[in-house]
């Protein structure tokens, strides 16, 4: 807000300036702040008030002590303001900085900012924080750091940079420096409300420590347990970077999820020894790892409220909710694959297969769903007074876990087999072989293996014609084999869908910014993160779809990928705790 230039000042030359002024402050008196990098008001004294008396009273304080070098020096007195009594401005009438020329005319054009106290935590940020530092951004840009050494770029001397990290930090001090210059004798509030709890609850849990970090380090051994090697480095259709063995928290969704809980009682104990801390600084990470813990604690507190809410609807109706999931299960997973089989041999629609190739897939397939229907207990009322225990006492991510293995152990072990041996027959014959091989032998080409590209290649006769008769063979067997392999992709689609719902509920009742949404409602000053990219990135239709045609391997999302507690992706709360302690001895 620009003000008119003063009658009484003789000037030759003009020029605009701008000034941080706090808000709400309009009473008349001394203005102390900051000149550089930008002129910064941190608040104005009414008493007469001189450079020494100001330093002194800054220097017998420890809490401006350590904010000191981050706000680019002490605070001085800048010069004088004059407020019109009554008036609705919220900005002086009257402005006179005694280091500015009196022979030129200024025009300050102000910027006002809100005064925050350190205990509502609330702050001014130049750009989003992170919860924590990830790879990608505490790496340096090493183009960035050799042109810090190019002499041949003029560097600018003594030109300020107006808003920057330094006036950042000034902004959020003002506060403070009021507290401190108001009342020397009695210390600013730092921390919040809360901070007592959390030194109580910091007592207790403190002795905890050492057990929990050793049970968590077992939890991690077991759950990293290698069992099996993975499908396609069987049949060698990996690709490089994919691991070779699946380990249990891979196969198992309620081994992650006792895993998750170990880690949250980790992360709960060794949050709590830093946020009970008095000497803390830094309030925007402070202010971080403050809702950083209460939305875990929330969304526990939730977590185990819906599990009994489930888990009391499924003890009192097992014996209903076992009728109905048999009949569906029955219908959806066994007769409806085998009817449809069936109906395929038949050649609907005039759809002529290879009749040999055919009924063996038939056979085959069939096989292995009667035989796995003959294993297969089916789901008595016990299950599901079981399910309904271990939710009340585990909460409902437990049982999103259970249903999950229920599905991918238990119920579609027959589809999930015969979707990989009918991958691998459409992805050896018709991708590997009869799109790869026998196609670059129509055109003259070769794959180098050695230059890692297609070259041309001249082929003998015997070879041409041996590449014909194979590829001929391939085309009137590949319809047959590219049928049986869209109807179980469409089956594993279909039980993908259903699992990719459980996962995404368990990413809600883990990750969904509850507490900061509340504080987003109570307090727009704070905004939740984004978590849900990487959900929607793994379940794209399109790339799914790609999968399909490519013959991939379809699986569902790593569940270790998203972490309550982690950015970055693929880390978790045990290395979320040591990067906390990190910070806290920086602090």
């Amino acid at each position: 807000m620009p003000l008119p230039p003063s009658s009484s000042a003789s000037t030759t030359t003009s020029s605009a300036t701008s000034v941080f002024w706090p808000e709400g402050v309009k009473k008349s008196g001394v203005c102390y702040g900051w000149l550089r990098p930008a002129i910064c008001i941190a608040g104005v004294l009414s008493d007469v008030l001189d450079q020494n008396a100001l330093d002194l009273l800054l220097s017998d304080s420890n809490l401006w002590a350590a904010l000191r070098q981050s706000c680019g020096g002490d605070p001085t007195l800048l010069g004088t303001c004059t407020f019109d009594e009554g008036g609705p401005s919220p900005v002086p009438t009257s402005l006179k900085m005694w280091s500015f020329d009196d022979k030129h005319e200024t025009i300050w054009s102000f910027v006002l900012y809100r005064c925050h106290v350190s205990h509502s935590l609330r702050f001014y940020v130049l750009e989003p924080p992170h919860v924590f530092p990830t790879p990608s951004s505490s790496t340096r840009n090493p183009w960035q750091e050799i042109s810090r050494h190019d002499f041949t770029r003029t560097q600018p001397i003594n030109i300020d940079q107006a808003l920057n990290d330094t006036v950042i930090h000034q902004l959020n001090a003002s506060s403070l420096l009021h507290s401190i210059l108001q009342s020397p004798s009695k210390s600013p509030k730092l921390l919040p409300t809360t901070a007592s709890f959390l030194l109580t609850l910091a007592s207790y849990l403190g002795s905890l420590t050492r057990p929990a970090l050793s049970i968590s380090k077992i939890a991690a051994d077991v759950a990293n347990i290698p069992l099996l090697p993975t499908f396609d480095h069987v049949i060698g259709t990996s690709r490089k970077g994919d691991p070779r063995y699946m380990r249990l928290k891979e196969i198992s969704a309620t081994v992650q999820q006792f895993d998750v809980r170990i880690d949250q009682a980790v992360f709960f104990i060794t949050q709590v020894t830093s946020l009970q801390r008095q000497n803390t600084y830094d309030t925007a990470f402070y202010s971080r790892r403050y809702t950083n813990f209460f939305n875990t604690a929330w969304l526990i507190m939730n977590d185990m409220t819906l599990g009994y809410t489930f888990g009391t609807f499924l003890s009192e109706n097992s014996d209903f909710l076992a009728d109905v999931t048999n009949d569906a299960v029955q219908k959806l997973l066994f007769n409806l694959p085998r009817t449809t089989l069936f109906w395929l041999d038949a050649w609907p629609a005039g759809l002529k297969l290879n009749a040999e190739l055919s009924r063996f897939y038939v056979t085959t397939l069939v096989g292995i769903i009667d035989t796995w229907h003959s294993i297969l207990p089916p789901l008595s009322p016990t299950l599901f007074n079981t399910l309904g225990f271990l939710s009340t006492i585990g909460g409902l991510t437990l049982l999103l876990s259970l249903l999950s293995d229920l599905l991918s152990l238990y119920l579609i072990v027959h589809l999930r087999i015969g979707y990989e041996l009918t991958r691998v027959v459409y992805w050896a014959g018709g991708v590997k072989l009869g799109g790869g091989l026998l196609w670059g032998v129509f055109r003259g080409k070769r794959r180098n293996v050695l230059r890692n590209r297609t070259d041309t290649w001249s082929y003998d006769i015997d070879q041409l014609l041996f590449g014909t008769v194979l590829f001929t063979l391939l085309a009137f067997l590949f319809p047959t084999a590219l049928v049986y392999y869209v109807l179980f992709a469409g089956l594993r689609l279909a039980t993908l869908l259903v699992q990719a719902c459980i996962e995404t509920l368990l990413a809600f009742m883990h990750h969904f910014p509850l507490f900061a949404l509340m504080l987003r409602v109570k307090d727009p000053w704070r905004l939740p993160v984004e978590l849900w990219n990487r959900l929607v990135k793994h379940y794209n239709p399109l790339r799914l779809l790609y999968q399909v045609l490519a013959g991939q391997h379809l699986a569902s999302i790593s569940r270790y990928s998203m972490r309550y507690a982690s950015r970055s992706g693929g880390g978790d709360s045990r290395n979320v705790a040591g990067k906390g302690k990190e910070k806290e001895k920086e602090e």
